[in-house]
């Protein structure tokens, strides 16, 4: 198993936001089974809004070494998907929140500390993989390398998931994971993230 992202707690609170629509749900069940695989333990707490609506849906994984069961209100690490994502949770953002994605994203109500914001490229990288639909899939990739999982693992989840989509997709989905999984290694062993 990895380490948790604070030794200062034995949980770390993730929220990712984004557009309804996105995929939020599926970088969720993605990550809570390739989390649980590497022997973590999870709780998930999803928020929805109407896709004819409009609106941003979020969602938080609490990625624990001991047994999680509930909800907490702060987050440790934010990746905004769309540009209304920290707008959205904002309330719940401290000044110790660690903010990763596109610049782009980040609005003015972000109070936190410009070091706590990594400028991530996600779009960019995913288009080079083929697509910005991989987006949500560099963004697992992301979180699988921050939290140490083993590639093996996450590439095999990838596998299974988009087995119906065929080949190609398949392949995409891991390279796009793969490129994800090395920046979140690498800002773990730079220390721009400490663990």
């Amino acid at each position: 198993m990895g380490e948790l992202l604070s030794k200062k707690k034995d949980y770390s609170s993730i929220v990712l936001a984004g557009e309804a629509g996105q995929g939020i749900q599926t970088v969720e069940y993605i990550l809570t089974r390739v989390l649980k695989l590497s022997g973590y333990n999870i709780f998930s707490s999803k928020e929805f809004m109407s896709r004819i609506r409009g609106g941003t849906n979020s969602t938080e994984i609490r990625i624990s070494s001991k047994r999680v069961s509930a909800f907490v209100d702060g987050i440790d690490i934010l990746i905004p998907l769309s540009k209304d994502a920290v707008h959205h949770v904002k309330k719940r953002v401290s000044p110790n929140t660690i903010v990763l994605g596109e610049k782009e994203n980040f609005r003015k109500e972000y109070k936190g500390s410009k070091d706590n914001i990594i400028d991530i490229p996600l779009s960019r990288i995913a288009s080079d993989v083929g697509s910005r639909v991989y987006v949500n899939t560099v963004a697992v990739g992301l979180i699988c390398g921050l939290f140490r999982v083993e590639p093996e693992i996450l590439e095999n989840f990838l596998k299974k998931h988009f087995l119906a989509k065929g080949e190609n997709i398949i392949q995409k989905n891991i390279e796009a994971g793969k490129k994800g999984y090395e920046i979140g290694s690498d800002l773990v062993t730079s220390g721009k993230i400490e663990v």
